[in-house]
């Protein structure tokens, strides 16, 4: 006579419960699912508030750039601290023409000058910059260059 063996889950009598190593496995299957969704949840946390600060810093560059722009002259640097945010701004020569009086200079590409808008702050154990720059055309001409 053929052995018959059985294909597919073995039924339980009633009242038998998991066993112990059914029981761990279970449990170790569930805490590592849980640590990943904690560190996803802790990384997009994160990165919100990186993003957030990236958008406080970009809006204080660029007030800063328009207000810095207002008034150039060769050589004029501010700089300044907002919260925990440090900005600096500088005017470097750009043309020849740069320290010609406004009426010499006509229509002259050489009266341009470079603006740079730095912003960095302090995050976490990384130190982070924001960079805008631009090209202004000169609105004051001082003796200094």
């Amino acid at each position: 006579m053929a052995r018959r063996t059985l294909i597919g889950p073995v039924s339980r009598p009633l009242g038998q419960g998991f066993s112990l190593i059914e029981m761990l496995v279970a449990m170790v299957i569930m805490g590592l699912a849980l640590s990943v969704l904690y560190q996803s949840a802790s990384g997009a946390t994160r990165n919100i508030r990186v993003s957030a600060e990236y958008s406080q810093a970009l809006a204080l560059a660029e007030s800063t750039m328009e207000a810095f722009s207002a008034l150039l002259f060769i050589g004029k640097q501010e700089a300044g601290q907002y919260g925990s945010y440090d900005w600096s701004a500088r005017a470097e020569r750009l043309g020849s023409m740069a320290n010609y009086p406004i009426e010499q200079r006509g229509d002259s590409q050489d009266a341009l000058t470079y603006v740079t808008v730095s912003v960095t702050w302090a995050n976490e154990a990384n130190r982070r910059e924001i960079v805008l720059q631009s090209v202004g055309e000169i609105t004051e001409v001082t003796d200094e260059s």
